[in-house]
């Protein structure tokens, strides 16, 4: 991986390092990431008949290694090849693929390597073969530098070492191929063979401090492009006007203004943001902000109470790479939206005012509130149907482990509750530290958005070597009649119409159950809260949990 210097380094050492890392750091196109603090992806999904868990924790330099774990649902498997592929380059460009091996002990994990060589949207393309036939599995990875490498002191040294030794034997080289390399074999050297061996040494001695004067600028050149693009998060300035409408403008100075035209629906949206009040957590709020202009969005708020928030906002590039902007808003005086006020938003706008984080008890006593559950405890939801978190009780969860977190739902009856698919998925969560040092949307498939599985895969069956660049629903007129189109549409035309891969009969027979699970890896230690959004007939229901992570 590329090492970047501190600015304490000797100079000799950055000269050194120039050399050797020249090849490594050729791509230096910098984009950043979906979520906060999570960089993981998580998917699962099917390749072939093959049911898949697949892990990809990318580098945090690019290029980079990224680890990836495949979790199969059978010990019939006989290989598992693993390999990028990138949106500028398709399936076309495609590297060969690296063999991901078994763990030892275990026969359906197996675990592997890859190189990311590019940034920006690309995927990890999984290869299975087995006593049930082949599978292709797409999983999109964020590639991106969110870190920089400093060279162990040591290690500079030794290199140092080594560079003044090789610095001396191409001065010894180039002072002797004009002097003693031309002299007769037995005959001494003159006075004139010794000047030419001094001179011939200084020529080499200047050549090579010139190589290294060079080098050295090209490499602090390459250093501060590689500090200039690495991952900084996109901001916003948001604001309540009016005391019941929040606007969201995308700060210009993080992201360039050009780049919000090619923004595409995302499970029927432009825009998913999520709004959790500050230190209890106890006030969550999922909105669907409209487009006003490229910079600017906005929605009407629900009946939130008073008190500082977090915001995230969730938006996708036509190539599928998913963006979190992030930023705080307060709100001064209580909400009160009555049914006259217009509304900017749509009616997929939810929200739920819980008790504080690890609290049993609220400090807003005026409002109607969800109690937050525990694992293994059944918990009601806004109409009478209860929700349990098929958890142990009073069992911490550890991070840097995958869990599938799921949910039994019941009726207000007590019998299995029949889910219906919201927003194109069976379900949709939102898990956030009580700092808000991590944030991330999930869907029952994982920390992927099923959209940008979608552009991926239409972009490996296009045959053109590069992309088409704009695709015509980008820009805003036609992005406002897409999302007219949508809005008009019956449940069941739009779940077809934003998930057109997607069997959603079968998926809706799956869930007859009234389960439904996100496989998830929390990031760090701490404590987090988790909102589950789920649909039943035609009502849209949020539940809360509190997760204890060591």
């Amino acid at each position: 991986m590329p090492l970047c210097l501190t600015a304490s380094e000797p100079n000799y050492s950055k000269n050194l390092k120039t050399t050797i890392t020249f090849i490594l750091l050729l791509f230096f196109t910098i984009t950043t990431q979906a979520h906060v603090g999570s960089a993981g992806v998580v998917f699962e999904g099917q390749a072939g008949k093959y049911a898949l868990q697949v892990y990809v924790q990318p580098p945090d330099v690019i290029p980079g290694t990224a680890k990836v774990t495949i979790l199969a649902d059978g010990a019939d498997i006989s290989h598992v090849g693993i390999s990028p592929i990138y949106f500028w380059f398709g399936d076309e460009g495609t590297p060969r693929s690296d063999e991901a091996l078994p763990v030892k002990g275990e026969t359906n994990r197996f675990e592997g390597q890859i190189w990311l060589m590019n940034s920006g949207a690309t995927s990890v393309q999984v290869e299975i073969e087995g006593a049930r036939g082949k599978g292709k599995l797409i999983v999109p990875v964020s590639a991106t530098s969110t870190a920089r490498r400093t060279m162990p002191a040591g290690l500079g040294w030794i290199l140092a070492a080594l560079g003044i030794f090789l610095i001396g034997v191409l001065t010894t080289i180039f002072g002797a191929s004009v002097s003693d390399s031309l002299q007769p074999v037995g005959e001494k050297a003159s006075t004139k063979t010794i000047r030419k061996r001094i001179t011939g040494s200084l020529v080499g001695a200047i050549i090579c401090g010139l190589l290294l004067w060079i080098g050295n600028n090209w490499w602090n050149s390459e250093t501060e492009k590689y500090k200039k693009n690495m991952f900084k998060p996109y901001t916003s300035i948001t604001k309540i006007v009016d005391g019941n409408t929040l606007k969201l403008t995308v700060d210009s100075n993080t992201v360039y203004e050009r780049w919000l035209s090619y923004v595409i629906p995302d499970h029927g949206k432009l825009m998913h943001l999520f709004l959790v009040r500050k230190g209890s957590m106890d006030a969550f709020a999922h909105l669907h902000p409209v487009r006003i202009d490229t910079l600017n969005f906005a929605a009407t708020l629900p009946n939130l109470p008073v008190g500082k928030y977090y915001v995230f906002a969730d938006v996708m590039r036509f190539n599928g790479f998913q963006y979190t902007i992030t930023d705080s808003v307060e709100i001064k005086t209580p909400v009160k939206n009555s049914s006259n006020i217009a509304k900017i938003g749509d009616s997929d706008d939810t929200y739920v005012i819980t008790n504080a984080i690890n609290a049993k008890k609220t400090n807003l006593p005026d409002q109607n509130i969800t109690i937050c559950g525990t694992p293994g405890v059944r918990t009601k939801l806004q109409d009478g149907s209860s929700i349990i978190w098929e958890e142990k009780p009073n069992k911490p969860l550890l991070a840097g482990q995958v869990y599938d977190l799921k949910f039994s739902i019941l009726s207000p009856e007590g019998k299995q509750a029949e889910l219906q698919p919201y927003l194109g998925m069976m379900g949709h969560a939102a898990i956030v530290k009580d700092d808000g040092s991590v944030y991330i949307h999930l869907h029952p498939t994982g920390t992927v958005s099923t959209t940008a599985i979608n552009v991926m895969e239409k972009r490996i069956g296009e045959t053109t070597p590069t992309p088409v660049l704009l695709p015509p629903m980008v820009f805003k007129d036609s992005v406002d009649k897409v999302l007219s189109k949508i809005a008009v549409m019956t449940e069941v035309e739009r779940d077809q119409f934003l998930m057109p891969s997607m069997n959603h009969t079968q998926n809706t027979k799956e869930h007859h159950g009234g389960m439904v699970k996100f496989p998830y890896v929390f990031p760090t230690a701490g404590n987090y809260r988790i909102w589950l959004q789920i649909r039943i007939n035609g009502k849209i229901l949020t539940g809360a949990f509190d997760a204890n992570v060591i």
